[in-house]
């Protein structure tokens, strides 16, 4: 039996979260998620996802303290950090130029492609 992918999914916003969550496991995905920033670093180390789905915006998020720290280690050299925010879709591709991110995907698309959009991270 194959495995699932792990996502964990970072965001304050409970409906957005379990929207994201429904599509996912539709694809075959298994999701965690956190909806509060406290913790989060140490979530990861627990969880150990394959990708990170992070709102960017989330209040009292200090997202640069946990790019740098993911960044700045090993462990998560193969994880894809993903943006999911509803910034302007242009500033939102910026910040993931600028922060080194594997992608971003704006809370006004389709959220049914979500999976497929990850799973493009995958296809060799």
């Amino acid at each position: 039996m194959e495995s699932r992918r792990k996502v964990m999914i970072l965001d304050d916003n409970i409906l957005d979260v379990m929207e994201v969550e429904q599509n996912l496991q539709g694809g075959g995905y298994q999701v965690v998620h956190l909806a509060t920033p406290n913790g989060a670093l140490s979530k990861i180390e627990y969880e150990r996802p394959e990708i990170l789905l992070v709102d960017v915006a989330m209040k009292r998020l200090n997202i640069d303290d946990l790019l740098g720290s993911l960044q700045a280690s090993p462990d998560y050299d193969e994880m894809v950090i993903v943006a999911y925010s509803d910034m302007d879709a242009d500033k939102l591709q910026q910040f993931c130029v600028d922060n080194e991110m594997n992608g971003y995907f704006c809370k006004s698309m389709d959220v049914t492609q979500i999976g497929g959009f990850l799973d493009k991270f995958y296809e060799y």
